[in-house]
C-alpha cells in the first residue's frame, strides 16, 4: 500500500471510523436474534411473539401436501404421518415454551 493511502485511511478513521464501527456493532446487537437458517437458529421469543423458521428439504412441502390430501380421503397412512410431524412440531414448540424468559 502507498504511504498516502495509508494516511487517507488513518484519516478516516480518525473521523468517521470509528463511528461506523459503532453503528456496525449497534447493529450486530440489535440484530443478533434473528432468525438465520445457516445458524442452526430456529426460533426466537421477542417479547410475546415466538418466531419460528422452518426450513424443509428440498421434496419435504410436497410431501406434506400430498400426505394431506391423501389423509383427507381417508388414507390412514399419510394421516399418522402427518400426525408425526405434527407431533415433532408440538415438541420443538414444547422446547421454545420451556426456553422462554419470563
Amino acid at each position: 500500500m502507498s504511504p498516502d493511502f495509508e494516511d487517507q485511511w488513518a484519516d478516516f478513521m480518525a473521523l468517521q471510523g470509528l463511528d461506523i464501527e459503532e453503528d456496525i456493532h449497534k447493529e450486530i446487537q440489535k440484530n443478533k436474534f434473528r432468525l438465520d437458517m445457516d445458524d442452526g437458529t430456529h426460533a426466537q421469543w421477542d417479547g410475546d411473539n415466538l418466531g419460528v423458521l422452518i426450513v424443509f428439504d428440498r421434496g419435504e412441502p410436497e410431501e406434506i401436501i400430498n400426505s394431506w390430501k391423501d389423509a383427507s380421503s381417508g388414507n390412514l397412512i399419510a394421516l399418522t404421518a402427518l400426525f408425526h410431524w405434527l407431533e415433532s412440531f408440538s415438541i420443538f414448540l414444547m422446547e421454545c415454551m420451556n426456553q422462554r424468559e419470563l
